[in-house]
């Protein structure tokens, strides 16, 4: 479904800007925040249909005050710091005793997972108008309205965001190996499987225990009855050329290592994740070709599956061995 294609990817390019700013918050390195904010102002605005620009174009010692919405009369501090101290401190600033009087609402935009200020208790020096609960913005909070827009305002989301946060593709490198195995799965008979496996099914069992991944559990039962049938594939795959089927481990391998980076989703959402990344990736690839949405998503999970059993993704117990001695 594009819709689940939209929020898919505008969530990940989200995720990864996060994370990003934190890791070099670390490092003292701020000029992404700099540069996120403007995204932000965009994102919002097209969003919620609000008129934010930036505060220094009116006043360029606006402190406490990142973005202004003039008509809506609201203004916004944008932070990377998700305290309580920061907002007290923001709370405190004499500036906003003028916005007070003009009316204004203030809002806070974090770009981590900011839930845990939404409860707590501030001292509000000037009375302005700031309600936790409604007036924190945060990275799981626009992902939700993301969710929950129409399918057009999440088009439009995903063209900014694609823009913004997207990568160039380098045209030698725009067609996809991973996109040429789907091709061939997609061509073959899903309805018949090969009983015999030869897959050693208590340790597939042990793996899934051992990664927490019960919730997932069906899904691998029911793919993994493909093994036989992509060990062909990948084959045939490798007569066509070294290393391709090493370049389709090692990009599941990666996507599967950058999903580690997020430790608020748990492996069964990660699971599920590598699977909806992998269908955003071949979609954007310059080899992909007409393929309907379900049709996709099953090859997509097989692969994942397989992968899994292979011991490309997600961690493997002591002993592990997926396939009879």
């Amino acid at each position: 479904m594009n819709r689940d294609f939209y929020h898919s990817y505008v969530t990940e390019k989200i995720e990864l800007l996060s994370y990003r700013i934190k890791s070099n918050g670390k490092l003292n390195i701020l000029n992404l925040n700099i540069h996120a904010e403007f995204f932000y102002r965009d994102l919002i605005n097209l969003l919620f249909d609000k008129q934010f620009e930036n505060a220094n174009i009116f006043d360029q010692n606006s402190e406490a005050i990142d973005l202004i919405d003039q008509v809506n009369k609201t203004i916004i501090q944008v932070s990377s710091t998700d305290t309580t101290a920061k907002i007290n401190k923001t709370l405190s600033k004499d500036i906003l005793q003028e916005y007070k009087k003009q009316g204004y609402q203030l809002k806070f935009l974090f770009f981590s997972d900011a839930d845990h200020l939404r409860k707590k208790k501030y001292t509000n020096t000037h009375k302005i108008s700031f309600d936790p609960n409604k007036d924190i913005i945060d990275k799981i909070s626009l992902m939700k309205s993301v969710l929950e827009a129409s399918i057009d305002k999440q088009k439009e989301v995903y063209e900014l965001v694609s823009a913004e946060l997207g990568e160039k593709p380098d045209p030698s490198k725009i067609s996809s190996n991973l996109t040429e195995l789907i091709k061939l799965l997609s061509k073959e008979d899903l309805k018949t499987t090969q009983e015999q496996t030869k897959l050693n099914e208590y340790n597939i069992d042990m793996k899934i225990e051992f990664n927490d991944l019960l919730k997932v559990k069906n899904i691998i039962k029911k793919y993994k009855v493909y093994y036989s049938k992509l060990n062909s594939l990948y084959a045939e795959f490798d007569r066509q050329g070294n290393n391709k089927s090493l370049s389709v481990f090692e990009k599941l391998s990666r996507f599967y290592t950058e999903e580690l980076l997020f430790d608020e989703y748990n492996n069964n959402q990660k699971f599920l994740r590598i699977i909806n990344r992998t269908v955003s990736y071949i979609r954007e690839t310059d080899n992909f070709f007409d393929l309907a949405d379900e049709e996709l998503e099953l090859c997509v999970s097989i692969i994942i599956v397989d992968a899994f059993i292979k011991c490309k993704v997600f961690e493997d117990p002591e002993g592990y061995i997926h396939v009879t001695a």
